[in-house]
């Protein structure tokens, strides 16, 4: 992802998404990319890093995700966008939780729990 994620953070992102018309909008679910395996959210702190200039800066989203003790893997699959006004970013956890964002990653609301193991997740329109 490049060194301009902050340092703690690192580089390594699995899931990547991008906006259906700003090329240069980019979410990423970056992992922790030391000895944990499997890749889970940096300290246990999920945010989702989106940059608006092509990967030349990047601002951290966590509005209502867990501020702690969420080791969570987000696999390459399970990161989407929609084609809305606002864009809804959609992220699904190994440890079954769906999250939304209705408004480009501003705040998320977990929408499903105690879901069996998720692969990918898939945005329909009109749904």
């Amino acid at each position: 992802m490049g060194r301009n994620l902050p340092a703690e953070v690192g580089d390594i992102g699995f899931p990547v998404a991008l906006h259906p018309r700003e090329p240069d909008t980019v979410w990423v679910f970056p992992m922790d990319g030391t000895s944990v395996w499997p890749r889970t959210s940096p300290g246990g702190k999920p945010a989702l890093f989106c940059t608006r200039d092509g990967g030349a800066s990047w601002i951290r989203q966590a509005v209502g995700l867990p501020s702690e003790q969420a080791w969570w893997t987000v696999k390459r699959q399970c990161l989407a966008t929609d084609n809305q006004s606002s864009v809804g970013v959609y992220f699904g956890t190994t440890s079954g939780e769906l999250w939304a964002s209705a408004d480009e990653g501003e705040s998320f609301s977990r929408i499903a729990g105690h879901l069996p193991h998720i692969y990918a997740v898939t945005v329909s329109e009109g749904e």
